[in-house]
């Protein structure tokens, strides 16, 4: 395992404009010492809940973000992607991070973005005191900070 805390790091989406804001905002803190960045997507299986989207219309859609991000994040030999889906967003994400053996959890909100509705009320809060690793927000305004949530 690395010792950096972006070494091996799990970035969870929302929709294509939070990819590409989330991967432009990631770019200036990837080097060397980044083994792993695993774009992670959920889709969300509510019980009893019928979504107007076909699940496999989800996951086309999905697979066309993560061709997004690897316009940016492409040449990165540990950039990944990773589909899931269940009921429980933050479960989802955090059983991702330790499967990878993830060193942090790296988002970017934005004021009107779908992660900032994904990372809303519930999700916000669980998510900083249930990960197994670091949270960590990439600065919404452009310039290079990172700013750990909680941990």
């Amino acid at each position: 395992m690395t010792d950096s805390l972006l070494g091996r790091i799990i970035v969870p989406i929302a929709n294509e404009t939070d990819t590409t804001a989330t991967c432009e905002a990631l770019l200036p803190h990837l080097d060397e010492t980044v083994e792993l960045v695993n774009l992670l997507y959920v889709i969300e299986q509510r019980k009893g809940y019928i979504d107007a989207t076909s699940p496999e219309a989800l996951k086309q859609e999905a697979q066309r973000w993560f061709t997004i991000a690897g316009g940016y994040l492409g040449s990165f030999d540990g950039f990944q992607t990773e589909l899931r889906a269940g009921p429980d967003i933050v479960d989802e994400i955090t059983a991702s991070a330790v499967e990878h053996d993830a060193t942090a959890i790296v988002f970017r909100p934005t004021e009107k973005s779908g992660l900032s509705r994904l990372l809303s009320s519930d999700v916000r809060s669980r998510l900083p005191t249930e990960s197994p690793c670091p949270v960590i927000a990439l600065n919404m305004n452009g310039d290079e900070t990172l700013k750990e949530v909680m941990k």
